[in-house]
């Protein structure tokens, strides 16, 4: 008789959370939250893996079990049965805590923040339907190089799939505090793409840099300072659905674009990565059109060119009252250009390779200076609104050639 009774108690205890799948699944709808439960095959095909170690016996979180090594399917994301198959193991259990009798551990993987289970899926269940806030477990440890919480879903995979495998192949992961989640998974590409352009640029002073030391010198030189003035200029406010680095991409990506194919003239290298392969036609003409009238980046855009410039060039540190200011986007890099050239010509009259810092102190003394004095000396600067003296500088030195074709 009262084995009967704890049957019936068990059997309408499943019945209640069996029915209660479609509100629960229902209400993950409305929230835009995902109700499946993840499938760890799945995980495991989708995010590089560092290795494991076995934890032991450990008191876990039941809310922190998000997953199943093979009944994911049976199982909704709160971890109630979906599926009447299920019913006489889960009933059995049921009966079990009725009785007060002490079942085994279940077995799971922990997998950053959250856990798979690989023996116990039902005592799992029940301990939900029983509002069960822990569970004791044997752990084993799954080591991976990015976090994955109890809101992950299915489709999040794919994205956190591409996300390590970005760490892991830049080696950022080892960095402190770094976040670098996009929204787009194939937006990673473009981030690769970014890195290299990097290793371009740091390979002009005949540096030979790995992969991995440019990744970290693009973090700490592009990638912060740029968020840095995001941040400075409250521009999630404004895009809350975009992550800091979907915002990163989308202003560097605007300042490369206006240097290509707004200004009137640009610098080609067939060594340089090309970031139009990118890009179809249609998108590039689309991209130009919807940021040509976000003109609030302009200012933002010019303040990261001009501390890259700074920081290239260190010419605070070598000529302390420097002052150089343009106000087009996409001009830095004619001023990098002639510094460059500037050395080029050093080393050839002195029959040596010339240091970077020297060149920079000989081109701002005898190239940049006595160029801006010939515009204060004739007060060429009133004569051109909202323009510079290194703007007048860049169009005198560009037009150069037609100053002595009309003096002659």
């Amino acid at each position: 008789m009262q084995d009967d009774f704890l049957t019936s108690r068990a059997s309408q205890d499943f019945e209640r959370s069996y029915r209660g799948r479609f509100w629960r699944k229902l209400n993950a709808w409305l929230k835009g939250k995902s109700n499946e439960l993840l499938p760890y095959d799945l995980v495991r095909e989708q995010i590089p893996f560092d290795g494991q170690r076995d934890l032991g016996m450990q008191t876990i979180n039941v809310d922190k079990i998000v997953g199943s090594v093979g009944r994911y399917r049976d199982f909704d994301r709160a971890f109630f049965p979906t599926q009447e198959t299920t019913s006489a193991r889960w009933i059995s259990i049921r009966k079990a805590h009725y009785r007060a009798i002490e079942l085994p551990p279940i077995e799971v993987y922990k997998i950053s923040d959250v856990y798979f289970v690989r023996d116990g899926n039902h005592r799992v269940s029940v301990a939900r339907e029983r509002k069960q806030g822990f569970i004791d477990a044997h752990v084993i440890e799954i080591r991976i190089p990015i976090p994955i919480t109890p809101e992950t879903a299915v489709d999040d995979l794919v994205r956190q799939h591409a996300y390590a495998e970005f760490m892991q192949k830049t080696g950022l992961g080892r960095l402190k505090d770094v976040d670098l989640e996009l929204s787009v998974a194939g937006d990673y590409g473009r981030l690769f793409h970014h890195i290299n352009a990097h290793q371009y640029y740091l390979g002009l002073d005949g540096q030979a840099v790995s992969f991995r030391e440019t990744a970290v010198s693009w973090y700490r030189t592009v990638y912060q300072p740029m968020l840095a003035t995001i941040a400075e200029h409250d521009l999630q406010k404004q895009f809350p659905n975009q992550t800091a680095t979907d915002l990163y991409l989308f202003v560097s990506e605007y300042q490369w674009l206006r240097r290509e194919f707004l200004t009137d003239e640009k610098e080609e290298s067939e060594e340089m990565p090309d970031l139009a392969a990118l890009y179809s036609d249609e998108e590039i003409r689309l991209a130009i059109k919807t940021l040509r009238q976000q003109q609030w980046i302009d200012g933002l855009i010019l303040e990261q060119e001009r501390a890259h410039f700074e920081a290239y060039t260190n010419i605070k540190t070598i000529r302390p009252e420097a002052d150089i200011r343009l106000s087009l986007a996409g001009k830095y890099d004619k001023l990098l250009h002639h510094i460059s050239t500037h050395r080029w010509y050093m080393g050839e009259q002195q029959g040596h390779d010339v240091a970077y810092a020297d060149a920079v102190a000989s081109w701002y003394d005898h190239a940049y200076l006595p160029t801006v004095q010939i515009i204060k000396d004739d007060d060429v600067l009133s004569h051109f609104n909202n323009r510079t003296e290194a703007d007048l500088y860049l169009w005198m030195v560009d037009h150069r050639d037609d100053f002595i074709e009309n003096k002659d």
